[in-house]
């Protein structure tokens, strides 16, 4: 279907980014004018998650649809406890919180792929 938004792919690319600390960096570098940490989350709050979304929740099973509800509520709780990143990325990584938040884009990625 044209321009009915990918919601899967969407989903897993925003996921890998979380993950990685290396796609993190590489983003910042190539949009050096944006401050990724906002990008990062209004990417997954505003951007990629819909679970309201008859269409978004077709693209997901049961259980996946539960995982990205689990990961949402610890992105939102892990959110309030970040640094100020002064417009990088680099306080972030060095936040426990946002190793945790990491590893669980991680988790929630594998169990997207299973």
């Amino acid at each position: 279907m044209s321009g009915v938004p990918q919601w899967r792919q969407i989903i897993i690319e925003q996921l890998r980014v979380l993950a990685s600390e290396r796609g993190q960096l590489e983003y910042e570098r190539n949009v050096p004018h944006v401050d990724i940490t906002v990008e990062l989350v209004c990417g997954w709050f505003d951007d990629s998650y819909h679970p309201e979304d008859a269409h978004f929740c077709s693209c997901f099973t049961d259980e996946e649809l539960a995982a990205l509800a689990d990961f949402t509520a610890t992105f939102q709780e892990r959110k309030a406890h970040l640094p100020v990143s002064n417009g990088t990325v680099t306080s972030w990584l060095a936040s426990p919180s946002w190793r945790e938040l990491m590893r669980a884009a991680s988790r929630t990625l594998a169990r997207l792929a299973a």
